[in-house]
């Protein structure tokens, strides 16, 4: 993830990182009050209600932890972002299974993935056998094959938005000439062809009539929350 924060930094990067922020600061527009954690660093908050807490999770958000156990107790958060974790971690199954249960019934879920077709993913297919850095390795995912996990799992309502319509090319004259570009792109509801990331939303559903008793069970059967710690002295919501 270290060198997944240094490319956000770069004429390529910062204009994905100004998409992805805009995208999930509409997506989290109608939730009004609670607790939403982002693992994976941005370089600024959300633009979201006040009264919306939000932490991020990594090495330099508020807390640093297993995706795979995450410190959080079942059925806590309003809101999770997994922002490109899928495609790092060595265990993804694991990451969605903790996602759904630290989220409250009706909770959303929302998954960032880099588009695995198109000019973005013969990219990273190229980087991944040269061996590159991130973003040009990691796991490919299909925003199907997300959507398809998370209903197994227990998630509902599945969408998928397409973000970021530019070419996967870092010098800044050229990315300049496509920010024109991208927002008649935008205009004519372009899909995946182009889009740099994919995002896919979710809710986490409970069947009407068990809801008390999927959470006491729930509660039971889930193993104590991983361990956490505070990144670069912040503080959390968990030390006041």
């Amino acid at each position: 993830m270290h060198m997944l924060r240094q490319w956000y930094q770069t004429p390529l990067g910062c204009r994905v990182a100004e998409a992805e922020r805009a995208a999930l600061s509409a997506e989290l527009s109608a939730l009004r009050i609670g607790y939403a954690v982002c693992i994976g660093d941005l370089n600024d908050g959300l633009s979201v209600a006040p009264t919306l807490r939000q932490w991020q999770g990594g090495e330099a958000g508020d807390l640093i932890f297993d995706p795979s156990r995450l410190p959080f107790q079942a059925q806590s958060l309003d809101c999770l972002i997994l922002r490109h974790v899928l495609e790092l971690v060595e265990e993804p199954q694991a990451v969605l299974h903790e996602a759904h249960q630290v989220l409250r019934p009706e909770g959303k879920l929302l998954v960032l993935s880099f588009n695995p077709l198109g000019p973005w993913g013969v990219a990273r297919l190229i980087g991944h056998w040269r061996g590159a850095e991130p973003p040009w390795c990691g796991r490919q995912w299909l925003a199907t094959a997300i959507a398809m996990r998370l209903r197994q799992i227990g998630f509902a309502d599945i969408t998928v938005q397409f973000i970021c319509h530019r070419l996967p090319v870092q010098r800044s004259s050229v990315q300049q000439r496509f920010d024109c570009w991208e927002s008649w792109v935008r205009r004519l509801g372009a899909g995946r062809a182009n889009a740099a990331v994919q995002m896919v939303a979710a809710r986490r559903r409970t069947p009407a009539g068990l809801s008390g008793l999927v959470s006491s069970r729930l509660a039971r059967g889930r193993q104590e929350p991983g361990a956490a710690q505070p990144a670069s002295g912040r503080q959390g919501w968990f030390n006041g």
